[in-house]
């Protein structure tokens, strides 16, 4: 819901009580004309668990992702992709395998 500040200050305790009533997910955005964002009257439990989600979602960007069965080396890339090339080339040249 959207209310221009000008109002809401008027119904302040009524968009209060609005808000407390009703679900986890309501909020009231005050406007101000040529104030750019608005500001928004949420339940207090509610930000509490939005600041958690940032929180949480935060914390999984700082842990890189590996996958399961990953290998590590301390090749550089450089070294990496000679070992690399070399692999490649015993491929080729080995002979053909025979099928059972």
């Amino acid at each position: 819901m959207k209310v221009p500040i000008s109002k809401a200050r008027a119904r302040l305790f009524e968009l209060a009580e609005l808000v407390r009533r009703a679900g986890d997910d309501t909020a009231v955005v005050l406007e101000q004309r040529g104030a750019g964002e608005g500001v928004v009257l949420v339940r207090e439990a509610h930000l509490n668990y939005l600041e958690d989600r940032v929180k949480q979602i935060d914390k999984q960007k700082d842990k890189p992702f590996v996958l399961r069965g990953s290998l590590s080396s301390d090749l550089d890339d450089d070294e990496l992709l000679a070992v690399l090339k070399d692999l490649r080339k015993g491929w080729s040249t080995a002979p053909p395998r025979r099928r059972r």
